[in-house]
C-alpha cells in the first residue's frame, strides 16, 4: 500500500468518481489521480452497482493506495453516486471525475494554486476530447479571473456545464446535491454554482481529457423517454439568467434553442416516443418564444415555421445529404 500522510497545512481535495461498468478504463482514470503532483487528496470511488469487474478493481485500488475510499451501492445513476460521495467527502475542495476519463498529472495542483493565490472558491479548466488529445499541441496556458457575468457568457455559449471541469470550495456546495435520476443534471448544478459566486478562475489549458469513442452516426439511436423528459434543463438556463444583461439573456435563449433542436430532431427519428406530438408542440412553442434577432438559429427558424410533416421531410433529406457528404469525404481520403 502506498502510504501518504495527510498534510494538515495544505487543503485536502476530495475527488468523487462514480463507477459503473468501466473495467476497461478505470485503471487509466485512477492512475491519473494517484500520480497527481498534488498529493493531499482523497479519491472516493462509488461503485454504482457495476455488473462487470469494476467493483473488484475499486477494492484492489484501495489496497494499493490509502487515499482511496470505496463505496458500493445499488445502481442509481451518476446523480445518486455523486451525492453519496459528497456525503463522505472530507476535503476543503471538491472535484468530480468521470470514470472513463482521465486528467493531466498537474491538474489539481494547477487549479488549487490558482485558487489559493487569488482567493477564489471556484476554478475551471479547459478540456479536450480524447480523439483530439495530443499533449504536444497544448500551447495556451493562460489564466484569468472572470466575473460571474463573464463566466456565464462563456459557459452558456460554449455549453461548458460539465461539473468535472471545476474544483469547488466546500463552502459553495455545502448544501447542494444532484437531482436524482436527472439527465443533464450538470446544467442545473453549474448554473446554481455560478449564481452563488462573484467571480471564478479559468485556466484555458485542457487539463481534463474527456473520453469519446469514434462515432460517426448522425443521430444516435439511444434517444429515449428519459432524455425527452429532460428538456427542462435548457429552460432552466433561461429562467435563471433573466436578471442579467441582455447579452447573457440572448446567449441563454440561443442555447435553449440549440438544446431543444437536438431533442426535436431526435424525436422525429423515434416517433413512437411522442405519438400525439405533445412534446414536439411544447418544444416548438418554446423555440418560438425564445427566437429573436440576437438568438436565432437556422434550425430554430425552420422549426418555428414548418408544419411537422414538412419538417420531418426536411430533416430526413438533410440527414441523407450529410451521410452522402461523409461517404464522399471518406472516399476522397482513401484515394
Amino acid at each position: 500500500m502506498a502510504a501518504y500522510k495527510e498534510d494538515l497545512n495544505l487543503p485536502l481535495i476530495s475527488v468523487i468518481i462514480p463507477v459503473y461498468n468501466v473495467e476497461l478504463y478505470l485503471n487509466r482514470c485512477v492512475e491519473s489521480l494517484t500520480k497527481q503532483t498534488y498529493k493531499n487528496i482523497e479519491i472516493i470511488l462509488i461503485n454504482d452497482g457495476s455488473t462487470d469487474s469494476s467493483g473488484k478493481l475499486c477494492e484492489n485500488f484501495a489496497l494499493l493506495d490509502q487515499r482511496i475510499k470505496v463505496i458500493h451501492q445499488q445502481n442509481g445513476g451518476s446523480s445518486i453516486a455523486r451525492n453519496s460521495g459528497l456525503e463522505v467527502a472530507r476535503g476543503e475542495y471538491i472535484s468530480f471525475v468521470d470514470s472513463d476519463d482521465w486528467i493531466e498529472l498537474n491538474m489539481l495542483d494547477s487549479m488549487l494554486s490558482f485558487a489559493l493565490e487569488n482567493k477564489l472558491k471556484v476554478i475551471e479548466c479547459g478540456m479536450v476530447r480524447s480523439t483530439n488529445y495530443n499533449k504536444e499541441n497544448i500551447k495556451d496556458y493562460s489564466e484569468r479571473i472572470e466575473t460571474r457575468e463573464e463566466a456565464l457568457e462563456r459557459i452558456i455559449a460554449n455549453q461548458n456545464f460539465a461539473v468535472w471541469r471545476r474544483i469547488y470550495h466546500r463552502s459553495i456546495i455545502e448544501n447542494m446535491s444532484f437531482i436524482p435520476y436527472k439527465i443533464h443534471q450538470d446544467v442545473f448544478y453549474t448554473i446554481d454554482v455560478i449564481n452563488k459566486v462573484e467571480k471564478i478562475g479559468y485556466i484555458h489549458s485542457p487539463l481534463y481529457i474527456y473520453y469519446v469513442e469514434n462515432n460517426t452516426s448522425i443521430i444516435r439511436g439511444n434517444y429515449n423517454l428519459k432524455k425527452l423528459r429532460s428538456i427542462d434543463a435548457g429552460i432552466y438556463v433561461v429562467e435563471n439568467t433573466l436578471s442579467y444583461n441582455s447579452k447573457i439573456r440572448d446567449i441563454a435563449k440561443k442555447y435553449v434553442i440549440i438544446f431543444l433542436t437536438y431533442n426535436y430532431n431526435s424525436i422525429f427519428m423515434q416517433n413512437e416516443l411522442d405519438e400525439d406530438y405533445h412534446f414536439r408542440k411544447l418544444i416548438k412553442k418554446t423555440i418560438k418564444e425564445n427566437l429573436s434577432f440576437n438568438s436565432f438559429t437556422l434550425y430554430g427558424i425552420i422549426i418555428s415555421i414548418s408544419p411537422f410533416q414538412h419538417y420531418n421531410l426536411f430533416l430526413k433529406v438533410n440527414i441523407y445529404r450529410i451521410s452522402l457528404q461523409r461517404k464522399f469525404l471518406k472516399f476522397i481520403k482513401n484515394v
